[in-house]
């Protein structure tokens, strides 16, 4: 009964195609890119510096492209929605393609939270009033509207949906592109001096804790190839059109993250730059540069604004359509996981909505904008990178168990090259875990709370998850 439902659901999607190639490249674009992470990764205070350049372009080789590639063999081989969950099932068994959409979901909740404080960021300088960016309350209110409004709509699914994120793919690449391009032009054309010196030395990583924990910042930053997989079943010829989408939109993605970092760091030394903030004052130093009015900066700020929506939208339906739409019923109450008319969990969205509400509630109390933004993506960069060891050691197992398995598109045709590829990958992304729980506070006793809340967040997080399979198991009885 379960898989004829599925079955029926699937055939009235056949029907109903929307999305086309471009259409998820624009998402895929929506969901690997964000301009936010250039300043991230770029400041000194909390990020690489000048060491971010040669970051992007080392984790674009070892861990972005391996990733982008697999997940591309992944989704043309199981054609199917649920996309890590269906991986790791087809690997491991239900229980780990239940876990692995369990961590995907609960870190993403936490990535809501920062991604909506960047988002009213960019709203207040877009209304031209940049000061309301550190007013809390200001962004209380509008994350807590923005994210029920973009709720509702995700419920919708991707037909409207996509709008958005073909939108907001263009909201978030014009800037970064308008920056790469007028500091460029600033140096190499009018002469002006860069803020900053390019040499084997300063470009050098630093190897210190902060330096060490940015780093899990940047493998975050090129993630996400595996969430348009969600949608597979929206294409016209997915085994086709996903894998040629999901390398156009990577090879856009890597490379305005490397020269978007060599462009913000002529604008601004690195020790100017802050995470939050650091895109839309660099935009706004070369503007000034260029005797362009606030008009740009506002308008600029307008397009982030439609980049974050777009990226939100994505991020909101992919996870909860993987965790209650695809998993085994009886694990979560029926009423979270039955699909509405557009094959979305309605509401498990809206339980969503509610869970990140509180969070953002609770987060009043740190004492700055741009101290809860750290916080945040820290938290996220950390139980984010669970799932892609899942994923890596997935394909590994798959590539070796079923190695005659027909696969529309691969990666590499050799089996062995293929595994030691994904064997790479997993451990950087295992040492990118390690990483990310490096402590970076001040004083002894301030990383001691910092590494409880990290590492006791993530262990609290995958006992919930094995809690409810287990509860599962004993109820019904299942076996693999």
């Amino acid at each position: 009964m379960y898989n004829m439902e599925r079955n029926e659901k699937r055939d009235i999607l056949m029907l109903n195609k929307k999305i086309g190639l471009w259409d998820l490249v624009f998402m895929d674009v929506s969901a690997l890119f964000g301009i936010r992470w250039i300043a991230k990764s770029t400041a000194s205070s909390f990020g690489l510096g000048l060491g971010a350049i040669p970051s992007w372009v080392l984790f674009t080789f070892i861990f972005f492209v391996p990733c982008a590639l697999i997940c591309a063999e992944l989704a043309s081989t199981y054609p199917r929605d649920g996309g890590l969950f269906e991986w790791v099932k087809e690997a491991y068994g239900e229980k780990f393609g239940f876990m692995v959409s369990w961590l995907n979901w609960t870190a993403k909740i936490f990535w809501y939270t920062s991604f909506l404080t960047f988002l009213t960021i960019n709203v207040s300088f877009a209304i031209n009033m940049p000061a309301l960016s550190e007013n809390k309350t200001f962004v209380l209110i509008l994350s807590l509207a923005v994210f029920w409004i973009l709720s509702f709509i995700s419920t919708k699914g991707m037909t409207l949906g996509k709008f958005f994120t073909n939108l907001g793919s263009l909201g978030s690449t014009v800037p970064a592109i308008l920056l790469i391009l007028l500091a460029f032009a600033a140096t190499f054309i009018f002469g002006r001096e860069s803020a900053s010196v390019y040499t084997i030395e300063t470009m050098t990583p630093v190897l210190n804790w902060d330096s060490l924990g940015a780093i899990s910042t940047v493998m975050f930053a090129l993630a996400g190839s595996e969430v348009t997989a969600n949608f597979v079943t929206e294409m016209d010829n997915p085994k086709r059109d996903f894998p040629r989408a999901i390398l156009i939109a990577a090879a856009i993605v890597s490379g305005i993250y490397m020269l978007g970092s060599i462009a913000i760091t002529m604008i601004l030394p690195t020790d100017q730059i802050t995470a939050s903030q650091g895109i839309l004052v660099s935009l706004a130093t070369i503007a000034r540069w260029f005797g362009i009015g606030t008009w740009f900066i506002q308008l600029v700020a307008l397009g982030i604004t439609f980049s974050m929506i777009g990226a939100i939208i994505l991020y909101i339906a992919s996870p909860v359509k993987m965790l209650f739409g695809s998993v085994r019923p009886g694990i979560f109450p029926e009423s979270l996981t039955k699909t509405n008319a557009h094959n979305v969990p309605e509401k498990a969205v809206y339980l969503q909505a509610v869970i990140v509400t509180v969070i953002i509630l609770s987060i009043q109390f740190i004492p700055s904008v741009d101290a809860i933004y750290n916080v945040l993506v820290t938290m996220t960069a950390l139980t984010a990178l669970f799932p892609y060891a899942l994923l890596f050691l997935s394909y590994i197992k798959l590539r070796k168990t079923r190695p005659d398995e027909e696969r529309p598109y691969e990666m590499v045709k050799s089996n062995g090259t293929a595994v030691s590829i994904a064997t790479m990958s997993f451990v950087v992304v295992v040492i990118g875990i390690i990483l990310s729980a490096s402590p970076v506070m001040k004083t002894f006793e301030d990383n001691l709370i910092y590494e409880c809340e990290m590492i006791g967040g993530a262990v609290i997080i995958i006992t919930a998850g094995l809690m409810l399979w287990n509860r599962f198991v004993k109820r019904t009885g299942f076996k693999e």
